[in-house]
């Protein structure tokens, strides 16, 4: 665990245990957890979300976690949620860190501050995203839920809830920093600097959000604009593009590194991005539902990062304990950042020219460390109550890749994913306790 991690959870923990050393009448303690154990296996040989291939896998939704809620006065609470899950910095390690840890104020019934290691509000189930439980989907659309850098922060979360008409409605305001890790997967590498397989970026980010949510007794939805500002951890700038070096009609490569002969590579300190997410969940009636979201995010300063749009719908039929469901969902990025992936992609120079193997590597390793999406899908599933605390669950899922898409990894000697098609299975078992 990092020092950042350990100084984050070291500081909740003693605020809590100092918390929880006041008199026994003044501090009301609740302890509470969940956990899914989850195994999802495809027919391909192209790793999906970082886990999914025929091999089959259990880390792709296994974890557990708990929760310590400390009121210590009417208005003053403490909130420390630990959860173990595969780490987002190694490839076969778990972690154990605080996804939750603040302190949270309610002066009255219709403000609530809150500060310390929250979660962001992008999405409509964002606060629950990790408790399996309390949804019915095997797991909620990738292609919405990756879209943004990071979903936790640590900073300053302001609600204020208001009613207007029979609609109870909240308005949040938030602002923090994120340290988190951008995974990337080079297929051939450019060994020895990098090897073939995953490789990690740390990343700062600092975001600012304002999201509006109502929720009726039937509807329920939620609309936000959210702000990030992301820069690399070791200072070095970001790319805005690469320029084309041209040594003979029709032969040439992209410059993607400064020890490479060329004019030199325009870059920034940092790059912003503008996410707007948007979603609702509409009881129907006779046991249907149905939930969407929508989120887009532009990329400013660059054009290399991850401009794309995204969406999914699910229609859902409650029938006794059983729920089965369908969803579609699609992520497609711009054109300019799928055109930059593709070109970058292929090879510039040919084979037999002396340094054309590592020039050829350099930009093929800087097209895959960009953020470039085409894919759809469609699920099919199931959910089983078995009780209000245990969920049983069965997903069939087809994925379908479009130009090319980085939530999969491509295997060395195979050709990118472009055409892709994908069948996964999965089974949870999530309770909550």
């Amino acid at each position: 665990m990092k020092n950042s991690q350990l100084t984050s959870v070291g500081g909740a923990l003693a605020l809590l245990a100092a918390l929880s050393a006041a008199p026994a009448h003044a501090v009301d303690v609740a302890w509470s957890g969940f956990a899914t154990l989850g195994y999802a296996e495809s027919n391909s040989d192209y790793t999906y979300q970082r886990f999914i291939d025929r091999d089959g896998t259990w880390k792709r939704d296994s974890l557990v976690a708990g929760q310590l809620d400390l009121r210590f006065a009417p208005q003053w609470s403490a909130t420390l949620q630990v959860k173990a899950a595969p780490a987002d910095n190694r490839e076969n390690r778990w972690r154990a860190e605080s996804s939750w840890a603040f302190v949270a104020w309610r002066p009255d019934n219709d403000w609530l501050v809150r500060a310390g290691k929250l979660r962001a509000p992008l999405y409509l189930y964002s606060e629950s995203v990790d408790v399996g439980v309390s949804h019915d989907m095997v797991r909620l659309p990738h292609e919405v839920y990756s879209i943004a850098p990071t979903n936790d922060f640590t900073g300053l979360f302001v609600s204020r809830s208001f009613t207007v008409g029979t609609h109870d409605l909240s308005l949040d305001g938030y602002a923090g920093t994120a340290d988190t890790q951008a995974r990337l997967w080079a297929r051939d590498g450019v060994p020895p600097q990098v090897e073939p397989g995953a490789f990690f970026t740390p990343v700062k980010v600092k975001i600012v959000g304002l999201v509006l949510t109502a929720r009726d007794p039937d509807l329920t939805w939620r609309i936000g604009l959210h702000i990030a500002d992301t820069r690399k951890k070791d200072g070095q700038g970001l790319p805005v593009r690469f320029p084309r070096v041209n040594l003979a009609p029709g032969l040439g490569y992209w410059q993607v590194s400064d020890a490479l002969p060329g004019p030199g590579i325009e870059r920034v300190g940092s790059i912003n991005n503008a996410i707007l997410t948007a979603g609702v969940d509409w009881q129907i009636g006779n046991g249907w539902r149905v939930a969407s979201e929508f989120a887009a995010i532009h990329q400013f300063d660059t054009e290399l990062g991850s401009d794309s749009v995204a969406g999914y719908a699910a229609l859902f039929k409650r029938i006794g304990a059983f729920t089965p469901y369908v969803s579609v969902a699609k992520q497609k990025s711009s054109s300019e950042v799928l055109g930059w992936a593709k070109r970058l992609r292929t090879p510039g120079l040919p084979a037999q020219m002396p340094g054309a193997a590592q020039i050829n590597a350099a930009q093929r390793l800087a097209g895959e460390s960009g953020y470039a999406y085409d894919q759809d899908s469609i699920a099919l599933g199931v959910s089983w109550a078995l009780s209000p605390t245990m969920k049983l669950k069965g997903e069939w899922l087809r994925t379908r890749v479009g130009d090319l898409s980085n939530h999969f990894d491509t295997p060395s000697g195979k050709p990118d994913n472009g055409g892709l098609r994908v069948n996964t299975l999965s089974v949870n078992l999530s309770v909550a306790f």
